[in-house]
C-alpha cells in the first residue's frame, strides 16, 4: 500500500493527540479501522480552530465546509493506551474546494499508524450551494503552513 504523503508541500502540522480509550478497540484489542475517520475529522475541526476558522468562526461569515470525499490507508494497529498524534496539512485548493493529508503516528515511537486524505467543499449558509474558498481562509492556511507557494 503506497503512502499518500507527497515529498514536496508544506510540513505536517501536529494539531490533536487523544489516547486510545477502550471502547475505540475491537476484540482483537487495537483500535477500530473506523475510529480513524473520527480521529481525521477532529484533527481536521483542530487545524481550522488553530488557524483562526474554527467552525464558529466560519458560520459567523456566512459560510461552512461540506465533506466530499475521505480516504484512509492503515498501516499498524495502535493498542488500548497508546497516544496518538494526529497531523494534518493542506496540500491542493481548488476554486471551491481543499484537500488536506491527514496522518496519524504512536507518539512514543512515531510509527506510522494510518494515513489518507480528506476533500472539503465551501458552501455558503444560507444557499448552500459551493462558494469559491475564501481567500482570508487561503491565506490563514498559508501563513500557518509557511506560504502558499507550498500549496497547489
Amino acid at each position: 500500500m503506497e503512502s499518500t504523503d507527497r515529498d514536496d508541500g508544506p510540513a505536517f502540522q501536529s494539531v490533536f493527540e487523544n489516547r486510545v480509550r477502550f471502547a475505540e478497540t475491537d476484540l482483537q484489542g487495537i483500535v477500530f479501522y473506523g475510529e480513524y475517520f473520527t480521529f481525521q475529522d477532529e484533527a481536521v475541526t483542530e487545524f481550522f480552530r488553530q488557524i483562526g476558522y474554527g467552525f464558529e468562526e466560519m458560520i459567523d461569515r456566512g459560510w461552512q465546509t461540506h465533506v466530499a470525499n475521505t480516504e484512509l490507508n492503515y498501516r499498524e494497529g495502535a493498542e488500548l493506551g497508546d497516544v496518538i498524534e494526529n497531523e494534518l496539512r493542506v496540500v491542493e485548493f481548488g476554486t471551491a474546494s481543499f484537500t488536506s493529508e491527514y496522518r496519524a503516528r504512536r507518539k512514543d515511537d512515531s510509527s506510522l499508524l494510518a494515513d489518507g486524505t480528506v476533500t472539503h467543499v465551501a458552501v455558503d449558509l444560507e444557499t448552500d450551494e459551493t462558494i469559491p474558498v475564501p481567500d482570508e481562509f487561503r491565506e490563514a492556511i498559508a501563513a500557518f503552513q509557511g506560504g502558499l507557494e507550498s500549496i497547489e
